[in-house]
């Protein structure tokens, strides 16, 4: 079975991209462009401590990559690894002693050993995961696995990607790029992401302080590498969630755009990306 094949039937867990070892790269790619455009694993407003009593927690972690990076940088704190799937996680032997994953649907109910848990919840990349445009029932189970028994209280580091503030640029002044704004604009209408730049204010609203709100605008040299990375997650995208009984349907037609879209990036064109980190803290 090819990779394509593998992405032909909706995730029964509504995920809407694949889970083979393309999506694994991709995943891993994205994790070390995201933190080159950041610096960072973890910001640092947030207090960290390298022991075994620091417990941190990563949701939606996907391949464990984010996990596998702060171990170098925290080698004894725990780190503990969450998504709804452990398809595309490694085999454990293969893992660092100080991490363990797991299977988590942040969407239920939290169960009882996680409450008041973590001094440290990353989450990143929950476009696909947050409903009717509201995190709301998210970021209330997280602030139950936050702790409010040690001081400071328990951080929580969000980082996303507001599509609407996406936009084409180019090397060419007033140079037209259709595949590539047709892209971005079928980007832009299927993904509600108006609640990222909002993502502080709506801490507040659940209890959270010390909120802040943190941007990172890729730079120029890097734009090319996050646009490959997006041609590759709609790419995905078209195998799992469009028609692709025929070679006329809607995702290969899809993937054709995606293709011409690739060759006006080699001329000059990309999507500008602004990567939004928002920090909260679980009072006392």
């Amino acid at each position: 079975m090819t990779s394509a094949d593998s992405l032909t039937c909706t995730n029964l867990d509504g995920y809407r991209l694949g889970r083979d070892y393309t999506e694994s790269v991709r995943l891993n790619l994205q994790h070390y462009l995201w933190k080159d455009a950041l610096g960072y694993n973890i910001h640092s407003d947030i207090e960290v401590e390298n022991s075994k009593e620091f417990r941190i927690a990563d949701i939606g972690t996907g391949t464990g990559i984010w996990l596998i990076d702060v171990s170098r940088e925290l080698s004894s704190a725990t780190l503990d690894g969450f998504d709804i799937s452990s398809e595309q996680y490694p085999s454990e032997p293969w893992m660092p002693s100080n991490i363990s994953l797991r299977e988590l649907d942040i969407l239920a109910p939290v169960p009882v050993d996680l409450l008041e848990k973590y001094d440290v919840i990353n989450i990143r990349f929950l476009l696909v995961v947050v409903r009717d445009d509201d995190p709301g029932p998210i970021l209330q189970n997280i602030i139950k696995m936050l702790t409010s028994f040690v001081e400071p209280g328990g951080y929580i580091q969000w980082s996303e990607l507001d599509v609407k503030a996406m936009n084409v640029a180019s090397t060419a002044t007033g140079t037209h790029h259709p595949a590539m704004e047709q892209l971005l604009g079928g980007i832009q209408q299927r993904v509600q992401s108006s609640w990222v730049p909002r993502l502080p204010s709506i801490f507040a609203e659940h209890g959270l302080i010390s909120t802040s709100s943190h941007h990172y605008p890729v730079r120029p040299e890097m734009r090319l590498f996050f646009t490959h990375v997006n041609f590759m997650t709609s790419e995905s995208t078209s195998f799992v969630t469009m028609d692709n009984s025929r070679s006329d349907s809607s995702g290969p037609k899809y993937r054709q755009m995606i293709r011409d879209a690739s060759t006006e990036a080699k001329a000059g064109a990309c999507l500008a990306y602004t990567p939004e980190v928002a920090i909260g803290r679980k009072p006392l």
